[in-house]
């Protein structure tokens, strides 16, 4: 187990970046940072900001449109918001993706075949995670918990999904699934 947690920290330690042409996608964070105006007038558009619903919610400006956006592409659109809704005339927006685990991952670790990083993607459910991780092993018991954003969600029934009796969560970019096993 203590091998376990080892290996789960050296894989979120780990950075996972966009590169310049990939586009955002719904659970993406990226900071973004506004100059041009004095400092006093832009302190409230530093943020750091998660695509959610396919769009980013910014002060004043209200929701923008951010997925299968680069992050110039959405840069020059909140630009042009800004000075459009006469906030700013001068307005420089710069986007930069974070490096956290939370950017398209999750984690999985206990009585799977390959425990680790897998790829996230939108509309990504449990058992797909658990298929990429090799399947369960032949130490797997019935329970299955899921972490997301730091807080334990109720356990999940690996059986009662399989048998169609209970739905089949999806899984958000940055959960962390723990399968119970014997080991």
């Amino acid at each position: 187990m203590r091998f376990l947690l080892c290996f789960i920290t050296l894989l979120l330690a780990l950075p996972v970046r966009l590169s310049a042409d990939q586009v955002f996608q719904n659970g993406d964070q990226f900071e973004m940072r506004l100059s041009g105006p004095p400092e006093e007038f832009t302190r409230e558009f530093n943020l750091i900001l998660r695509v959610s619903e396919g769009s980013v919610n910014l002060p004043i400006v209200g929701r923008i449109q951010a997925v299968n956006l680069t992050g110039n592409q959405l840069a020059i659109m909140i630009e042009k918001r800004l000075k459009d809704e006469k906030i700013f005339t001068i307005a420089n927006v710069n986007i930069t993706p974070s490096q956290g685990v939370n950017n398209r991952t999750v984690v999985i670790g206990g009585a799977v075949r390959q425990p680790g990083r897998q790829p996230w993607f939108e509309d990504l459910t449990l058992t797909a995670v658990i298929s990429t991780a090799g399947g369960p092993s032949e130490w797997v018991k019935d329970k299955i918990k899921i972490t997301r954003g730091g807080r334990a969600l109720p356990p999940v029934s690996y059986k009662a999904i399989k048998k169609g009796t209970a739905a089949d969560p999806k899984i958000l970019a940055g959960d962390m699934i723990d399968v119970e096993g014997d080991q």
